[in-house]
């Protein structure tokens, strides 16, 4: 029966024995430690030991009078720092005589040297116990007066439990969680709290281990944390420490862990496992006060994601009475990392299996594959010391065969038998195996990966399995025929071997399969291409091309177009049927590419690639009699080059029509050779009305080309088309009249869109030419309303106002006795009437004299100013009006400079000097008083 399969315990264990157990039979061991060079252990009785990793006793100090709780080693390995039950902390020099004692009168529970405290003057270490102070202590400076000085680091939040040091880093744990200092900052940069509904501390103590610099694992009761020690960027660290811990692994165990180690990128845990017995303090019951029986305590390793990888149940001396802190797990980083069990009573060595140790186990339980796969990865850094490539595979071998799996042991032989070690002869190993498989009457297994070449192996080997074939199966005869070189056996021994078995089954395919294979391979290709043609095999043209046999098939144009003929039928029912093409032909011979349409065959396309050896009047001679076969080679003969056998392209045009119509325009199109009356009456005899517009077309015939479009084709867009293509305007007219003289209800693509989208836009456009009149008519109303009411507006006069002919003033003191009218213009120009006229002798003096006594009244003035309109050629403004320039640029500037701000209603703003506050009024308009 098959062992069970599992997978293998990645460490291997060993009890550290010589003085070790004698010893631990006295006493119990009760800390640990372990450097590069040796172990440490501190025992209830206060002694401190060192062993070599043998477990022979190096060293020993009777250093405290109480139990040793924990010990510390520099890096260097040459000081060994303790700390005991009686509150004393010893340092030990290894390699002098230097002993210091360091009383702080309280239990301690744990010590951690300075990693560089033998290269350091300052002496630095930290303690800490059930003071609940951690300490940290240094040499006393010459300032000092070489007193010891001690620091105290944290108190005041319980017992310090556990204390690791690494590089400037200090962490430990008290009842409230794991703090850190940083010795160069000298600040704590982190507190990670205890997990809540945690158990008791003192029950179950905290576990400490630096992975590296930055890497912290926690282990406390059933949690387990992994902290990074990260740096503060510049912007964010203001006040605070420069470093930070960043807490990535957290998760809860099905166990207490009473120990913590890195194990390559995952963590090797110490599981401590009870029965579930229920305390009950307050009882008399015994039952329910006695200790939990405690399992064997476990190693497991397990990742990031808590997964567990594998577990080792560790075989302890008296592990049902010890508790979770009675254990402890250290570790030893190197090449070959070890890990150190202590219990009271036992000390284990665990370390990972290397590759004998792997290969041994998979061969144990008969997992030979595996075990070579192993074995040949490992020959990339060395390879094993113990176990042979070659020989584990030929057990592999015989393991196969025993169980009679053939196949598997034929599919292994080939990375089995290969072999670079003199130990072994390659070539020999190969017969041997072979000649095995024969005797099993196997040889169609292991065939296939019979090699020949590196090595090449005897030629009696090679024949006597074609022999084997020859006697039971065809068919493996000739797959090996084809797949073998012909150089590594003797052909023509085969050859009469064949040749004899063809005579018995004359009829066979498969030996004339083999006889075309051999004769080709015996440079006798003209007995080849015999049997080739009667099997019509797809590898025959390769075989005329190869010989140059085109003159032994010049004759058979017919058979190589059959041939064609043959290969798409096949083609045809391989598509329909999803089938694999006949044996004969498919399986048993190269295959040619997939046939799409019959001038790819590979005969006519032999024939059309050689026309110089296969010249083209033969073939088309020998094909009078077959027109399909004829319409194929012509095709396939344009389709090459079109100006080959060019006289045949009247022919071919019959020859399209006939059988390929729908490329009859294409070849139309590219050839010149042909008579376009013959092409054209060919098309008419087949009323095939596209090449005939075509030809006409050519032929010039415009006109009865478009009426077969419109007529015929009833396609008004190619009309319009072929109207373009031609650029002739006399057609166009005729399609013009056609279409006015004989209307159709034809459908114009586009039509409806184009005709809703002119409206949208004429409709579009006529609204906003009502929008626009509409404004137009509000701004003239407006606009002339505003004219009226600044018409209607007075104008008041100042006194600085004078005439702009005599530059009086126009407004005098003694208003009562003058008789002088005054004529003022919108233009803001003021005249004497008697200026502005002085020229003319006014015809309505006579009235002005009626009304002298009434000029001030309204009255007067309505009628005076009716006067001056009424006159022949009402008063203007010279100034204004003049437009030779008689009164001068100069003269005019400095008039109406003048007059310019003392007519009220007309002036301009002093604020902003090119705006007029007169509501828009016209400058020219003149105002008649």
């Amino acid at each position: 029966m098959r062992p069970q399969l599992r997978l293998l315990p990645p460490l291997k264990y060993q009890r550290l024995g010589a003085g070790v157990g004698e010893i631990l039979k006295q006493d119990a061991a009760s800390a640990m430690a372990v450097s590069d060079r040796f172990v440490v252990l501190g025992t209830h009785n206060g002694a401190v030991l060192l062993f070599d990793f043998e477990g022979n006793e190096i060293k020993r100090f009777s250093s405290h009078t109480a139990t040793v709780y924990d010990l510390s080693i520099d890096v260097a390995g040459e000081y060994v720092a303790s700390a005991s039950m009686d509150g004393k902390v010893v340092i030990n020099g290894l390699y002098n005589e230097e002993v210091r004692h360091y009383n702080y009168k309280r239990p301690l529970k744990c010590v951690a040297l300075d990693p560089n405290f033998s290269r350091n003057a300052t002496g630095q270490f930290v303690s800490g116990g059930l003071a609940g102070q951690l300490i940290l202590h240094e040499k006393g400076t010459v300032g000092w007066f070489g007193n010891n000085v001690d620091t105290i680091l944290h108190q005041g939040e319980g017992p310090i439990y556990a204390v690791k040091w690494r590089g400037s880093l200090i962490a430990w744990a008290n009842d409230m969680g794991i703090k850190m200092y940083d010795t160069n900052s000298k600040q704590r940069i982190t507190w990670i709290f205890r997990p809540d509904n945690s158990p008791r501390p003192d029950l179950y103590r905290c576990h400490l281990c630096w992975r590296d610099d930055t890497h912290l694992l926690i282990g406390w009761a059933d949690n387990v944390q992994v902290g990074v020690v990260k740096e503060r960027k510049r912007e964010e660290n203001t006040q605070g420490p420069p470093l930070y811990v960043e807490i990535t692994t957290l998760f809860r165990t099905d166990f207490i862990v009473c120990g913590i180690a890195p194990f390559k990128d995952m963590m090797l845990l110490m599981a401590y496992i009870t029965d579930d017995i229920i305390q009950n303090e307050e009882t008399s019951n015994p039952e329910q006060q006695r200790r939990p029986r405690a399992k064997r305590p476990e190693l497991r390793i397990i990742n990031s994601s808590n997964e567990e990888i594998s577990t080792d149940a560790l075989s302890l001396h008296g592990f049902q009475q010890y508790q979770a802190n009675d254990y402890v797990l250290d570790f030893l980083p190197s090449d070959e990392d070890l890990f150190y069990v202590v219990s009271p009573k036992d000390l284990v060595v665990a370390k990972p299996r290397d590759l004998d140790d792997h290969i041994g186990w998979l061969l144990d339980r008969l997992r030979y594959e595996e075990a070579l796969g192993a074995l040949r990865e490992a020959q990339a850094w060395g390879g094993s010391k113990t176990y042979d490539v070659t020989d584990v595979g030929l057990k592999y071998l015989s393991h196969l065969i025993d169980e009679g799996k053939y196949e598997r042991a034929a599919m292994a032989c080939p990375n089995v038998l290969k072999t670079n070690s003199s130990k072994w002869d390659e070539a020999k190993l190969w017969d041997d195996w072979i000649f095995k498989f024969a005797e099993l009457r196997q040889l169609q297994e292991i065939t296939p990966y019979i090699p020949f070449k590196d090595p090449q192996l005897s030629s009696v080997v090679y024949e006597m399995v074609l022999a084997y074939f020859l006697n039971n199966d065809y068919q493996s005869l000739y797959n090996t025929i084809t797949r073998w070189p012909p150089t590594i056996y003797n052909i023509k021994s085969v050859i009469l071997a064949v040749e004899d078995s063809l005579y018995k089954d004359p009829d066979n395919p498969i030996l004339m399969e083999c006889l075309a294979e051999l004769y080709t391979f015996n440079h006798e290709p003209d007995k080849a291409l015999e049997y080739s043609l009667r099997l019509r095999r797809p590898n025959v043209f390769d075989l005329i091309r190869e010989y140059n046999l085109f003159s032994s098939i010049e004759d058979k144009i017919v058979l190589l177009m059959e041939f064609d003929q043959h290969l798409l039928s096949l083609e045809a029912k391989k598509s329909e049927e999803n089938e694999d093409l006949y044996e004969l032909t498919e399986k048993n011979s190269p295959k040619l590419t997939p046939i799409k349409k019959p001038s790819e065959g590979p005969a006519v396309q032999l024939l059309v690639q050689n026309t110089e050896s296969v010249p083209i009047s033969r073939v088309v001679k020998q094909l009078q009699k077959h027109p399909y076969f004829m319409f194929i080679y012509l095709d396939a003969l344009f389709l090459h080059d079109p100006h080959m056998g060019y006289e045949y392209h009247d022919l071919q045009v019959e020859l399209y029509a006939e059988y390929d119509f729908a490329r009859l325009m294409e070849f139309l199109r590219t050839s010149n050779y042909y008579s376009l009356e013959k092409a054209y009456k060919v098309c008419e005899e087949r009323d095939l009305v596209s090449e005939m517009v075509f030809i006409l077309g050519r032929t010039g015939n415009n006109k009865k080309a478009l009426m077969l479009i419109i007529e015929r084709l009833e396609d008004v867009q190619r009309a319009i088309d072929f109207a373009k293509e031609q650029e002739d305007d006399v057609l166009w007219e005729d399609l013009l009249t056609y279409s006015l003289d004989k209307p159709r209800n034809l459908e114009i693509p586009g039509l409806k869109d184009a005709l809703i989208k002119i409206l949208q836009d004429f409709n579009l456009q006529a609204s906003l030419r009502e929008g626009c009149e509409r404004i137009l008519v509000s701004d003239s109303v407006a606009m002339a309303d505003q004219l009226q009411r600044a018409q209607k507006r007075g104008i008041s006069c100042g006194d600085e106002l004078v005439c702009s002919v005599c530059q009086d003033p126009i407004i005098i003191d003694d208003i009562a006795t003058s008789n002088i009218t005054t004529i003022i213009f919108f233009c803001r120009h003021a005249y004497h009437e008697k200026c502005l006229l002085e020229d003319e002798s006014p015809p309505f003096s006579e009235t002005v004299a009626r009304i002298k006594g009434k000029q001030y009244s309204v009255g007067a003035k309505v009628v005076h100013s009716t006067l001056l309109r009424s006159l022949g050629s009402p008063p203007q403004c010279p100034i204004c009006n003049d437009v030779q320039h008689h009164h001068g640029a100069k003269q005019k500037d400095k008039k109406a400079l003048s007059s310019a701000g003392l007519v009220r209603g007309f002036t301009r703003s002093r604020t902003n000097p090119s705006m007029r506050e007169d509501d828009g009024m016209p400058p020219m308009v003149t105002l008649r008083l």
